[in-house]
C-alpha cells in the first residue's frame, strides 16, 4: 500500500465515532515498521507518519479537522441500508477524496460502488433495475459554516443536481433523471451528504465516466459542452453557475460491451415510446375545476380525494419536453420526463388523461399534468395513504 492509498483509507474511515478495526491497526503498525527500517534517506518523512498514526491510535480523531467526512459505508448505515454499507466496504467499492469548489460551496467526492441487489431497498422483484451504481458526495460551506439543517427554513433553497455522465453519450439524454436515478441525503455535523443512485454505468467503464454537480434542479445543457466527434464532455467556462465535473474512476475490467449495447437499445426504445402509451385526448379545463370531466375517472378521483403535496410549473424545452423532480417523504427523489405533444394536441389546454403513479410501503403517489394558456406545463404531485 503506497502513501496515497493509506491517506485515502484514513481520511475516509475517520469520523467522530470511528474506532480503527484490527486490520487497519495492523496495516498502520506494519507501515511504521517498514519506514523505521528504511534508513536515514527517508528520515524526513518518518516522523510525520508516526505522529499521525499515534494520534490515530491513541488520541481523539476530532483533532483531524481536514479529515472530517463520514465514509460512504457510514452514510449508507445512516440511511439504514446495511447491505449497501457492506458493499462500500468491499473490494468492488472505490473510495476517493477529491474536492472542487464553487462560490460558497466545496464538493467532495467520497466514493462509488456498483452491483446487483447491493441494497436493502431494491430487489429483483421491483420495477427498478436492481443493477445499480451508487456514489456519495459531501457538500460543505467553504468558509466552514454549517449547511442548513433539514428542519431549517433555508434547507433546500439552494438546489444541487449530481449525475453520472458517460463519454460518447449526449448528457442531455443520458443523465440521472433519465437513467432511473434518485438520491437521498442527510445533514451531519454541518455537512450535507448526498448519496445518488442510477442504472449501472460501470458497464460503460471502458469509456470515460464523469460525475457532474450543478446548482440546478434538472440537468442544464448549457453547463457542459458535448463534443459529438470525440464524445468528450467538458465544462462550459462561460456558464454562469456551478458546473463542476469529476472523473469517476470505475473499474475498467467491469466494462461489458454486450450489456452496454443491450442497455442502450432498451433505453432508446423506451425513449422513443415515452408518453405514447396514454389515452389520446386532453380535454381543456380550468385548473382544479373537475366539472365536466367525469370521463377522467382517475383524474377526478385524485383531484377530489387525494392529498395535494406540491406542484411545479415548467416551460417545455426546444424539443417539447419537460423534466419534473419531487422530494419524497422518505427523502428520496421522484423524477420524470414528459413529452408535451404526446399528452396535448396542438393548442389544447387543461388536464391530460395521462397519470403517472408510484407506490411505497405506506402510500401511493400520483402525478397529474396540466397545460395552461401560455403553453407552460404544471406537474402536480398527490398522495394517498394505503
Amino acid at each position: 500500500m503506497d502513501d496515497n492509498k493509506l491517506d485515502i483509507l484514513l481520511k475516509n474511515a475517520l469520523h467522530s465515532d470511528f474506532v480503527p478495526d484490527h486490520e487497519l491497526d495492523l496495516r498502520i503498525i506494519q507501515k511504521i515498521g517498514k519506514r523505521e527500517n528504511m534508513g536515514k534517506k527517508r528520515i524526513g518523512k518518518i516522523p510525520v507518519l508516526i505522529i499521525a498514526c499515534c494520534i490515530l491510535l491513541f488520541c481523539s480523531v476530532t483533532a483531524f479537522a481536514a479529515w472530517k467526512f463520514l465514509a460512504p459505508k457510514d452514510i449508507a448505515m445512516e440511511h439504514g441500508d446495511k447491505q449497501l454499507s457492506e458493499a462500500f466496504k468491499s473490494e468492488d467499492a472505490i473510495l476517493m477524496d477529491e474536492s472542487q469548489t464553487y462560490d460558497d460551496y466545496t464538493i467532495t467526492l467520497l466514493g462509488t460502488v456498483t452491483g446487483r441487489n447491493i441494497t436493502d431497498f431494491v430487489t429483483e422483484g421491483d420495477n427498478v433495475n436492481p443493477n445499480r451504481t451508487y456514489a456519495v458526495i459531501a457538500i460543505s460551506k467553504t468558509d466552514g459554516t454549517p449547511m442548513p439543517d433539514t428542519s431549517s427554513a433555508e434547507y433546500g433553497k439552494t438546489p444541487f443536481l449530481v449525475s453520472p455522465l458517460i463519454q460518447g453519450l449526449n448528457p442531455r439524454k443520458y443523465n440521472i433523471v433519465t437513467m432511473d436515478g434518485g438520491y437521498s441525503e442527510i445533514i451531519k455535523d454541518g455537512i450535507m451528504y448526498r448519496m445518488i443512485e442510477c442504472d449501472n454505468v460501470e458497464i460503460f467503464a471502458d469509456k470515460k465516466i464523469y460525475l457532474c454537480v450543478t446548482n440546478t434542479v434538472f440537468f442544464d445543457t448549457d453547463a457542459y459542452i458535448f463534443d459529438e466527434d470525440t464524445g468528450e464532455i467538458t465544462v462550459n467556462s462561460e456558464y454562469n453557475g456551478m458546473n463542476l465535473l469529476f472523473d469517476l474512476p470505475l473499474n475498467k475490467n467491469k466494462a461489458d460491451k454486450e450489456a452496454a449495447e443491450q442497455y442502450l437499445e432498451e433505453f432508446n426504445n423506451a425513449w422513443a415510446q415515452e408518453g405514447t402509451d396514454v389515452i389520446d385526448e386532453a380535454i381543456p379545463q380550468e385548473k382544479k375545476d373537475t366539472e365536466g370531466i367525469e370521463q377522467f375517472d382517475i383524474v377526478k378521483e385524485i383531484l377530489d380525494n387525494w392529498t395535494f403535496v406540491s406542484e411545479q410549473k415548467l416551460t417545455p424545452d426546444e424539443e417539447g419536453k419537460v423534466y419534473y423532480s419531487f422530494e419524497k417523504k422518505n427523502g428520496g427523489l421522484s423524477t420524470g420526463m414528459i413529452v408535451v405533444d404526446a399528452l396535448f394536441a396542438g393548442e389544447e389546454t387543461g388536464y391530460s388523461k395521462a397519470v403517472w403513479r408510484s407506490e411505497s410501503e405506506e402510500l401511493f403517489n400520483a402525478f397529474l399534468t396540466y397545460k395552461d394558456e401560455n403553453g407552460d406545463i404544471i406537474v402536480s404531485m398527490y398522495e394517498k395513504y394505503k
